[in-house]
Formats: C-alpha cells, sequence, structure tokens
C-alpha cells in the first residue's frame, strides 16, 4: 500500500502548488490555517478514505480535543509549515501516517512541495525518497534542525544549550515532518521539538526509524508503553543519528524528563 500512499500524496502536493493563498486566518498566536490546508483537508480525508475504508482520517485542522485515539487511524497535517507558506518560504510539506492498534506508525508518507519529492516508509520494509532507498550517513550531520519550542528551553538551561551547540549548528525551518525526513536523509543530524504534535511527527519518525535513525518522546517515556496520550499533547522528541542521539537524549533529559528517575 506504499506505492499507493505515495500517490495520493503525489497529488496533494500538485493540487497544493496548484493554488494559491486567498485566505487566511489565525487559530491560534501565530499560528495560521489557509484555504490550502482545508482544501488539502478535504482531498486527503476523502482519497484516504477510499484507500482503507472504514479508517478513520484524523487531521490537524479537524481536531481541536480528541482523547484516547485507539485502534487503527490515519492521522494527517495538510499543512505543516503553513506559516512559511504565507510567508512565501520554501519549506512546506504534507504529513500522512496510518496509524496501528499498537500505537505506532505502520505506513507514512510526506511531501516535500518545492523539492517535488515524497519520502514514505512502510514498518519492517525500509524508506524511500521517490522511491529511491535512504540509506544511513556514515557519520552524522553537524546541521542540527531545532524548533522555537526547543530553542526556547535550551536558551534557558545554558550549559545544555552551549554543550549542544558545541557539536552542532542549529537550524529551523518551520516544519518539523522536514527536519525528521532531512535527518532520514543524513542532511541533519538531530532533530529537536518541545511543541511538536502526532500529526507532526508520526509519518517522519516512521521514516527516520526505518533509514535507521533513532527517535524518542520524552511524553511517550514519561507514561509508559500502555499509556493514552492525547494527539493535541506535545511529544518533546528527539530524533537523530546514532552517532549523536544519546548525547542529545541526554542534554535534553533535564528539560523534558518529567519522572523522578529520568527514564
Amino acid at each position: 500500500m506504499r506505492a499507493a500512499l505515495e500517490a495520493v500524496l503525489g497529488d496533494a502536493a500538485e493540487l497544493a502548488r496548484s493554488l494559491a493563498v486567498s485566505d487566511i486566518s489565525e487559530k491560534a498566536d501565530l499560528d495560521y490555517v489557509t484555504n490550502i490546508d482545508t482544501r488539502l483537508d478535504s482531498y486527503l480525508t476523502a482519497a484516504l478514505g477510499e484507500l482503507t475504508p472504514g479508517v478513520p482520517v484524523v487531521t490537524e485542522e479537524r481536531l481541536e480535543t480528541q482523547e484516547g485515539l485507539s485502534g487503527r487511524f490515519w492521522i494527517v497535517d495538510p499543512i505543516d509549515g503553513t506559516h512559511n507558506l504565507v510567508a512565501g518560504l520554501p519549506f512546506v510539506a504534507i504529513s500522512v501516517a496510518l496509524m496501528a492498534a499498537d500505537g505506532r506508525a505502520e505506513l507514512g508518507a510526506v511531501a516535500d512541495l518545492h523539492a517535488g519529492e515524497v519520502y514514505a516508509a512502510e514498518r519492517g520494509a525500509g524508506a524511500v525518497v521517490d522511491g529511491r532507498a535512504l540509506l544511513p550517513a556514515d557519520e552524522p550531520s553537524s546541521l542540527f534542525g531545532v524548533s522555537s519550542g526547543a530553542n526556547d528551553d535550551l536558551v534557558a538551561h545554558g550549559q545544555n544549550y552551549r554543550a549542544l551547540r558545541g557539536i552542532g549548528k542549529w537550524r529551523n525551518l518551520g516544519s518539523q515532518a522536514l527536519h525528521l525526513c532531512y535527518v532520514a536523509r543524513g542532511r541533519f543530524g538531530l532533530a529537536l521539538s518541545a511543541e511538536a504534535r502526532l500529526w507532526d511527527d508520526a509519518a517522519g519518525r516512521l521514516i527516520c526509524e526505518e533509514a535507521t535513525a533513532r527517535y524518542m518522546s520524552f511524553t511517550e517515556t514519561s507514561r509508559g508503553q500502555d499509556a493514552t496520550i492525547s494527539a493535541n499533547e506535545p511529544l518533546r522528541s528527539v530524533c537523530g543519528h546514532a552517532g549523536v542521539f544519546e548525547r542529545a537524549v541526554e542534554l535534553m533529559k533535564p528539560l523534558w524528563c518529567t519522572t523522578g528517575d529520568g527514564e
């Protein structure tokens, strides 16, 4: 089914590129939604419904408070990087993942709108970009994708900030899905996000893990494997090349771990 999902994402990307931003609203402080977000929301809901009849499609734009998601369902971010889209910056993605009953993604894809590429992965079957296998880099890139929230948390912890800056330079492209895909591709050594939600991370996480990068969510870890996490809940995630992942986890643990033992 991976090929079918890649085709859906490719068509969605073509649709997005054919549209102009004509309506912008601010759904939260500095958090925007446009006519393109809502148009893709409708398109993907219909297309994924045809791909897997009976499987619910949950999207960021129609999800206000959704607790206790269970069973199989699609989680969709119609536009990841809406602020970039409005500003005309070339870092915009579409992110889609099929979640299994065990709470993990079994299938995922991310379309990089401006590059015209589709990343995809199926659990246990590897990851690809435009059908070409994503292979692990021998050494981690010294460029790190760091979200605004993660940057704020690190600035408030000077020692950890300086230690992490000592091993890499930071970039914030404004799209968590692309940060993760660029880790999978070897362009970034790390992706750190304090604020990403399930719709931001699910597809990119699977792509990274299938490309042998490592991922952890401090929110998931603090709750335990059987805990139910709202799709709206920040994941506080670290994803990276094996060569820098453990060091990054060590540095982020004092900032993001909420359990007494740090595990």
